[in-house]
């Protein structure tokens, strides 16, 4: 309904768009290669020394020396096609079906048991995954039903860190992980979030006088699955930071058996 959308779109969204999308993450971005920038031993810290001559170059080659390095970065992961054991699809992250074990070691008799584990699994707090799938399919209807722009913005956010993947699956077989999923979760988050507004219900009461009992049977279910979060990743803890524990118990937490060995 604006009279000029397109206008008012190149005047006042895409400058603070360009500054919020643009210039804040690349300086954000920037700030972790400060160690790099400050060290003289870095990986390709020099490259550019090697490389060129001239009295100016000093002033550029640690700049130079980040491109190379990052282009290298790109062009490995680009190219990767290498099988591995814990590699898996995009397809089959939101279900958590192949984390990565990160380390893994046998011991005997240190954890009151002859046979011990320790271990960390990549891997994330299945209530939180599955309860945040079933949360985006319930964002899906509500959008569609009601055009909410809350609804749209998690599932467009959630969709551009997810699907984009399926071409590179699909397309150039390349290998990937569970971990690359970490961008997905806040929105999975949100999704949750929102969910559990619509359970608990909106602030102001109606007329009938219902709106009280419906608010609080809505915040006992969502106090209730944030409680079996909590526990959740109580639980999984001990396999997520290396804590020694019976082999048998280590065994238990293996959600899906094979699969997350």
């Amino acid at each position: 309904g604006l009279k000029r959308p397109y206008t008012g779109a190149w005047n006042k969204d895409a400058p603070h768009a360009f500054l919020s999308f643009t210039i804040v993450p690349f300086l954000a971005y920037m700030a972790t290669w400060t160690g790099w920038f400050a060290s003289a031993n870095g990986y390709g810290r020099n490259w550019d020394q090697a490389t060129s001559s001239g009295p100016l170059f000093f002033l550029f080659d640690s700049m130079r020396s980040w491109i190379h390095y990052q282009w290298q970065v790109f062009s490995f992961h680009n190219g990767l096609e290498t099988s591995h054991p814990y590699m898996s699809e995009p397809w089959q992250w939101p279900l958590l079906l192949r984390p990565v074990a990160f380390f893994y070691e046998g011991k005997q008799n240190v954890c009151g048991a002859k046979d011990c584990s320790e271990a960390v699994l990549g891997v994330g707090t299945p209530v939180i995954w599955f309860g945040a799938l079933a949360a985006l399919v319930a964002l899906i209807a509500w959008y569609v039903s009601s055009r909410d722009w809350r609804a749209g913005a998690v599932l467009l956010a959630y969709a551009m860190g997810w699907l984009p993947w399926f071409y590179f699956a699909i397309a150039q077989n390349r290998t990937m992980f569970l971990f690359y999923a970490i961008p997905m979760v806040p929105f999975m988050v949100l999704a949750l979030t929102l969910c559990a507004g619509l359970l608990i219900g909106p602030a102001t009461p109606t007329a009938t006088g219902a709106m009280p009992m419906r608010r609080t049977l809505g915040a006992a279910v969502v106090g209730a699955y944030a409680l079996l979060a909590l526990i959740n990743f109580w639980w999984l803890h001990p396999i997520l930071s290396a804590e020694i524990i019976p082999y048998t118990e280590w065994k238990a937490r293996m959600l899906f058996d094979k699969r997350w060995i």
